[in-house]
């Protein structure tokens, strides 16, 4: 990934010590102008590295390369900066890198590149939720279960707008259709959220799964319906499990949402 300049220059030569980030190739040099150890928090970002040129001349190139998979991208379409990319830290440790930037194939200068911790979400076992559901049938071409997971059950119009009402709602697909139409339920199974809502089956979809908190009034506003991040559905034999991760605020959080008995759905079908 190499950036070729032709620049004429007539101005005098600058000569620095190599102590002070400067990096000598005849008479051409190259000084690092930006931090030589950059921290970034455990998200995913952009960094760049700015450097000055003195009397470049034509053919001179430069590189940059890292020593780990997650910094990359480099991108030189401005002259005199590097712009780079931090993947996201899964690790619940500190972790750093380097960026090496060879100036017509000789080291030029190393960046050290910090990345935070990324410290596990909290978690929450719920267990006192009730659960309901209603069913579609076909929808898309798939089957489709809507499960409502809730403190304080449905209205008398079997909606969730019971006043402080919360909910975790769950939007499923599967290719397979209820055993007993006269009493619904999920067929047993593990299905994934599906982020991307892309209607495979076998997932339940980001369109109308989320986590729903009511006022007083039993509304919801839409920042009081937080979408996951990602999740999990694991029916067994008189046993449901939504496991679920979403933002609280800015608050990474994993809700583990239990059910166990016997529970209906409204066939709607």
């Amino acid at each position: 990934m190499k950036r070729l300049f032709s620049i004429f220059c007539i101005f005098a030569m600058l000569l620095t010590s190599c102590e002070n980030n400067i990096v000598e190739e005849g008479s051409q040099a190259i000084k690092l102008t930006s931090q030589e150890v950059v921290s970034v928090g455990c998200g995913s970002s952009m960094g760049f590295i700015t450097f000055d040129y003195v009397n470049p001349v034509e053919g001179a190139t430069v590189e940059a390369t890292a020593n780990v998979d997650w910094i990359g991208g480099f991108d030189y379409k401005q002259m005199g900066k590097i712009m780079y990319n931090v993947e996201q830290n899964p690790l619940e440790e500190k972790r750093s890198g380097e960026i090496t930037v060879l100036y017509n194939n000789k080291l030029a200068f190393t960046i050290t590149i910090k990345q935070a911790e990324n410290p596990a979400p909290t978690q929450k076992t719920i267990t006192d939720f009730d659960l309901t559901g209603k069913y579609y049938g076909i929808q898309s071409g798939l089957y489709n279960y809507y499960l409502i997971f809730s403190d304080l059950g449905l209205d008398s119009s079997n909606m969730f707008s019971v006043p402080n009402g919360r909910y975790y709602l769950v939007d499923l697909f599967l290719d397979e259709a209820p055993a007993d139409t006269e009493n619904v339920n999920v067929p047993l199974g593990t299905y994934d959220f599906d982020k991307s809502s892309s209607g495979f089956a076998g997932t339940f979809t980001d369109t109308y799964s989320w986590y729903q908190i009511n006022d007083d009034q039993g509304f919801a506003s839409s920042e009081a319906q937080i979408s996951y991040e990602k999740g999990q559905l694991i029916i067994e034999e008189g046993k449901v499990t939504l496991d679920v991760t979403l933002y609280i605020g800015d608050v990474e959080e994993r809700h583990i949402v239990v059910y166990e008995g016997e529970y209906s759905m409204i066939n709607e079908a």
